[in-house]
């Protein structure tokens, strides 16, 4: 299945703003160079690499590593996975462990940052090479259940800056194989060997702008606000990044969320139900789960940012999708527990493509996963605002956490705009009932606004008459200056957006 790096490009972006002291935008970078796919004798990983460079894997015991080093012995990348062991089960310790099993002469740590629960650290050094070539590098390490991931990349001191770009380009793109389901083929794929014709990768962005990623010519892109879904033609393969609303049974009194129009009816559920209820609202049937596991430690991480329960899946499904081809789909999925009205959510991140096909597709899949970026300068303009930075990602990935549903249906289909504005116009009336309050908008005295609550009846703010037959319960929006039969402002979305304005 896909695993580990194909959400490092999130994680990253997910790390950098939660460690970094302060938001800021990045400048421009240079442009990647093209990278061409190589997937290692032993069949451990799949990389996407610069042309010349030079790619070793080694692993057992439950250990993988894989370096992948430029031409003239200064610029590498290192990737090591593996089981934590008992003393390597916080982020910042494991970090200062590989460290100092590198026995680095001269070597100085000259930055180190760990997230709150410290199960992600970044940590910047200093070291000599073997020949005593100034040596700059950057070290991230990442805890969670699938155990200890170690990514890194190093260049001498006075390059650091021009190959930066091409280090992460290459440290973004390296997929972890499974072996079983990754088998070496007839034809062993030899070094150099591009990405196939359908996986002739070009940059794309998001409409707004808010992200950008490469993909196939032919594919289709949409979404906003980060959210991204990407496909090809005929829906057989596709990357998506994006949350979903639901609405379950309410606490509220006076308020039943079953009621309400336009939106998705479910209970809450796990991750994977909130997922198929969603692909189920866009066609797909014939649901079969091949592989299902819990994901305690991303859960743990997303219910400490939110202050709210979350629950975390992988999931490797099939499924036929609208168009009827039968496909397969890899996802990452978290499942926000339900506020006191009834609503819940979830944020998901996966790729799929025909099930007969899914491994052939799997390094395509993964570079396209991998390309994701979120815009730094919307980014950090999203954090100063503070609304809830996008994380995950990947991404992480990529693993932005807990977006608006408002959020999650533009991201999906330019239809969901209009669902949003139905939306505000629910919330209008379900807080009037909550409250007791009924507005009424006057045509005989231009647009005037009336409120009639418990204790009786008030012009634009001002108590124009007390008393029974003038409260929430018995005026019938009679006007007692002029007469007038007046309107209630909830009679229509038109007649809401008329007063209120539309969002």
């Amino acid at each position: 299945m896909l695993a580990g790096s194909c959400f490092l490009a999130p994680w990253v972006l997910s790390a950098s703003a939660a460690l970094a002291p302060a938001a800021r935008a990045a400048p421009a970078s240079p442009a990647a160079p093209p990278l061409e796919l190589q997937v290692t004798p032993d069949r451990q990983f799949a990389v996407y690499q610069p042309p010349g460079w030079q790619v070793r894997s080694t692993g057992g015991a439950g250990e993988r590593h894989l370096t992948a080093q430029a031409p003239g012995a200064h610029a590498l990348v290192r990737v090591s996975l593996g089981p934590m062991a008992a003393s390597e089960r916080d982020a910042v310790q494991a970090a200062v462990a590989t460290l100092l099993r590198r026995s680095l002469p001269g070597l100085r740590v000259t930055s180190a940052r760990a997230s709150a629960d410290r199960r992600r650290s970044v940590v910047d050094f200093e070291f000599a090479a073997a020949d005593r070539t100034p040596m700059r590098a950057r070290q991230y390490v990442l805890l969670d259940s699938t155990g200890l991931r170690i990514y890194a990349y190093e260049a001498e001191a006075a390059r650091f800056a021009a190959l930066q770009p091409a280090l992460v380009s290459v440290l973004a793109n390296v997929t972890p194989l499974d072996a079983q389901r990754f088998p070496v083929p007839a034809n062993p794929v030899q070094r150099g060997t591009h990405v196939p014709a359908r996986y002739d990768l070009q940059p794309r962005r998001l409409p707004d702008g808010t992200a950008t990623l490469h993909l196939p010519a032919s594919w289709q892109l949409s979404g906003a606000k980060g959210r991204a879904l990407a496909a090809s033609r005929d829906g057989g393969a596709g990357f998506a990044f994006s949350t979903a609303e639901f609405w379950g049974a309410s606490n509220l009194p006076h308020f039943d969320a079953s009621r309400l129009p336009g939106v998705m009816h479910l209970r809450y559920s796990t991750p994977l139900e909130g997922l198929l209820a969603l692909m189920k609202q866009v066609g797909s049937r014939d649901f079969a789960v091949l592989e299902r596991a819990p994901d305690a430690a991303r859960a743990a991480a997303a219910s400490a940012e939110v202050r709210r329960r979350v629950d975390a899946e992988h999931v490797l499904i099939e499924y036929t999708n609208a168009q009827g081809l039968r496909c397969k789909g890899y996802f990452e999925v978290m499942a926000f527990t339900p506020l006191p009205s009834g609503q819940w959510s979830i944020l998901y991140f996966g790729v799929w493509a025909p099930h007969a096909e899914f491994e052939r597709h799997l390094p395509g899949l993964a570079a396209v996963a991998s390309s994701y970026r979120v815009d730094e300068r919307w980014a950090a303009d999203h954090v100063a605002r503070g609304i809830e930075n996008l994380r995950r990602q990947v991404a992480r990935t990529s693993q932005m956490m807990a977006d608006s549903a408002r959020a999650a249906r533009e991201a999906l289909t330019a239809a969901f705009e209009e669902r949003a504005r139905s939306s505000d116009y629910i919330d209008f009336r379900r807080t009037q009932v909550i409250r007791g309050e009924q507005e009424w908008v006057s045509a005989a005295e231009g647009g005037a606004l009336y409120r009639s609550d418990h204790w009786g009846l008030s012009r634009e703010g001002q108590t124009v008459i007390e008393g029974q037959p003038y409260n929430v319960y018995n005026h019938e929006g009679r006007n007692p200056r002029t007469g007038e039969q007046m309107t209630p402002v909830d009679a229509s979305r038109e007649v809401y957006e008329r007063v209120h304005g539309r969002r």
